[in-house]
């Protein structure tokens, strides 16, 4: 009898501390969960933390919003220089479209990880330190609900090189030599897909957008484009997205 009672007392005392400490043990158990099945380097285990108000564990690939590197090929500069392209545009030796899990195993684990949403559809960014002739910059690939459809080079030191090497390596590929004019240009293939370059003064950017997936596509260009349906939407995920950063 007195093992009973001894028994019931201390289940009653599990159960008091679990209520006390359930708002620690269940999100831990959550987390445990997460790292099990998906892993530290996921959109899952970095929205945890988003969610919970908590600072990113990985290192963040860039320091401003996600939704601005895609909003470039929406609404144009109007001093921006537009060309065209017979080449087919390509990203390193990574194909368009590939899962997050494809490119880890030709990459490796990356460097470092931004995550977002657009409306409902998960962006998660991953990047890599890599080198072109010496020259330090980072690739970063840009998921959309899982598949890859944007790339840029990052290059940050620009005190070190000459800020038109890269533009002209651009064009030397795509442009048969004929190095544009000013600081940000757009070269479009015959598939639709678009090179962006940028030279802020500071860093130079190189994005790459693959226009191949009707989907992909309709979705980007309703969210990016202002009309009272989507405009919500986009400012919405611009605001959330930069608070994340910030704090």
């Amino acid at each position: 009898m007195t093992d009973l009672l001894l028994s019931m007392i201390g289940l009653a005392l599990l159960i008091i501390l679990i209520f006390l400490l359930r708002k620690t043990i269940f999100p831990l158990i959550r987390l445990w969960y997460i790292i099990l099945v998906h892993g530290r380097l996921s959109f899952e285990f970095i929205d945890f933390f988003k969610e919970k108000n908590l600072r990113n564990p990985v290192n963040n690939c860039i320091r401003d919003e996600i939704t601005l590197h895609f909003m470039v090929f929406y609404h144009k500069s109007k001093t921006a220089v537009s060309l065209t392209t017979q080449q087919k545009i390509e990203f390193t030796e990574v194909p368009f479209m590939i899962r997050y899990r494809e490119l880890r195993r030709m990459r490796g684990d990356p460097y470092c990880i931004n995550i977002t949403r657009f409306d409902q559809h998960r962006v998660i960014v991953v990047g890599y330190n890599d080198q072109i002739q010496k020259i330090r910059l980072k690739s970063l690939f840009y998921f959309f609900n899982d598949r890859f459809v944007l790339g840029e080079y990052l290059l940050q030191d620009t005190s070190r090189i000459s800020t038109d090497f890269i533009a002209e390596s651009i064009a030397a590929k795509y442009l048969e030599g004929k190095k544009p004019e000013g600081d940000m240009f757009y070269i479009t293939d015959p598939r639709g897909n678009c090179i962006n370059y940028e030279y802020n003064g500071f860093s130079i950017a190189v994005r790459y957008l693959y226009k191949g997936d009707p989907e992909v596509n309709e979705f980007l260009d309703s969210f990016f484009t202002k009309n009272k349906e989507t405009e919500g939407g986009f400012f919405r995920s611009l605001r959330e997205e930069e608070l994340y950063n910030r704090f």
